[in-house]
């Protein structure tokens, strides 16, 4: 009786599957996308309700993979992939009246990295069941890819890292490219590599006395190009700032033969340890200086009403009731907001830029802060604030590490227009609280903007 009864049991856990939540409906699905010619294999990986709802049916999500098979030509993968993708869109499942999916494409033996394991392509097929990104992986893989993760490829050296950028130039994939060993990276930040480019890193990187190179959007402080974005070379320096490998590197990055296209190309050299840069352009290329301007509004924003020189007249002290932004961060710089609104019965109008003074929890000002505008080129211009309405104007300053508890801000002292006593305000956090206090510490170079019209979602 017993043995019987251990047997009933396992055959009751078997159909319960009380481990394995996926539906047959999903699993039937992965069977006929098994069958889409080109696929190898197919899996549903998870399946979770992500909201019960007993009387219009519950809502659930699921996650699949395919493997393709590696001889596919790469127009031939993302068919592939896409039909696969369609079969597991088109399953319905009893009880749930929504079911979306995610769909991950492997191909090429896997290997085990720290127990994981780690495919030689690996891309995602969009919600909407678009696999493109599955045709530029096989396009990466197929021209010299050691591995293809998303919009990422590991190259063994360096002369195979321009060959691919080559080819992802010539085939429009923003690829980001690295070497294997990590010596060399090239972050296209969403946009198609340029060949030229990767080739001069390369060189770069062979020369004495460095240690990595790195590709990016990035430029020298307070440089301001037309699209908002400029490349740059990063050079960790093997040795100090000050070595003759150092000088040798400089003079070649300057060497006006180093031209690559028509774009200017900064660089920055950093010392072991980060405390030391050196920057400049390649082939002493700087971009030109922007010509002066008032700052836009964001696109599909209306102007308030401005009646001229004639119009209201200035903003006073007592019209203006001012508060702080909460503390924003990103990319290694900190971000805030200085919020004026007109709480008069007129409109009045604001010119210029507010003064601050940044004040420690002592009360004492934070010495040697040295405040510089928003942007190159960028002018304060006349704006009429409706009553009710708000101006701003921006605040932004690099990161400071705090790690020896030094004495942050804790209070910002706003002068709005000339002549008006200071008002001093906290910085709060989201929820309302105090935000801790602000990393603008001494010697600090902060950017100030002019007040502009507030808009909704614009900081």
């Amino acid at each position: 009786m017993l043995v019987a009864a251990l047997v009933l049991m396992a055959a009751t856990i078997v159909v319960w599957r009380p481990w394995d939540p996926v539906p047959d409906e999903l699993r039937d699905a992965a069977r006929r996308a098994a069958d889409v010619p080109g696929v190898v294999s197919v899996g549903v990986t998870g399946y979770e309700v992500t909201l019960d709802d007993a009387k219009d049916g519950d809502v659930g999500r699921a996650v699949a993979e395919v493997m393709l098979a590696e001889g596919l030509t790469p127009e031939a993968a993302r068919e592939a992939a896409a039909l696969a993708d369609a079969q597991l869109a088109a399953a319905k499942v009893t009880g749930v009246r929504e079911l979306s999916h995610a769909t991950t494409v492997h191909a090429g033996s896997p290997r085990t990295v720290h127990g994981v394991e780690v495919y030689p392509l690996t891309a995602s097929v969009a919600e909407d069941g678009d696999a493109s990104a599955v045709e530029d992986a096989y396009v990466l893989w197929q021209a010299g890819a050691t591995r293809v993760s998303g919009a990422s490829a590991d190259t063994p050296d360096g002369d195979a890292l321009v060959r691919l950028a080559q080819t992802a130039a010539e085939r429009e994939i923003a690829a980001s490219l690295r070497t294997a060993d990590g010596t060399l990276r090239y972050d296209t930040s969403g946009r198609v590599p340029d060949a030229a480019v990767a080739r001069l890193a390369v060189e770069a990187a062979a020369l004495p006395g460095v240690a990595s190179v790195s590709v990016g959007a990035q430029a020298p402080q307070g440089t301001v190009v037309a699209d908002g974005v400029v490349l740059g070379l990063q050079v960790d320096l093997a040795g100090p700032a000050t070595s003759p490998e150092t000088d040798a590197l400089t003079r070649w990055l300057d060497d006006p033969r180093r031209t690559v296209g028509g774009a200017p190309l900064a660089y920055t050299l950093w010392e072991p340890g980060y405390e030391t840069s050196v920057e400049g352009w390649v082939a002493r290329s700087a971009p030109p200086e922007p010509e002066e301007h008032t700052v836009p509004l964001p696109a599909g924003v209306e102007p308030w009403p401005d009646e001229g020189r004639d119009g209201p007249a200035a903003c006073a002290a007592e019209d203006l009731e001012l508060s702080l932004s909460t503390p924003d961060a990103a990319a290694g710089s900190r971000y805030l907001a200085v919020l004026a609104r007109n709480v008069a019965d007129r409109p009045c109008a604001l010119d210029g830029v507010p003064g601050l003074v940044f004040r420690s929890s002592g009360g004492a000002p934070q010495r040697d802060v040295t405040v510089e505008p928003s942007a190159p080129g960028v002018v304060p211009g006349r704006v009429v604030v409706p009553p009710g309405e708000r101006a701003m104007a921006t605040v932004q300053w690099r990161a400071t590490s705090t790690t020896n508890d030094p004495d942050v801000t804790t209070v910002v002292d706003v002068v709005p227009v000339p002549g008006a006593d200071p008002v001093p305000l906290t910085p709060t956090s989201p929820d309302g609280g105090d935000a801790g206090g602000l990393d603008v510490l001494d010697g600090a170079e902060v950017r100030v903007g002019p007040w502009v019209q507030a808009a909704e979602g614009w900081s």
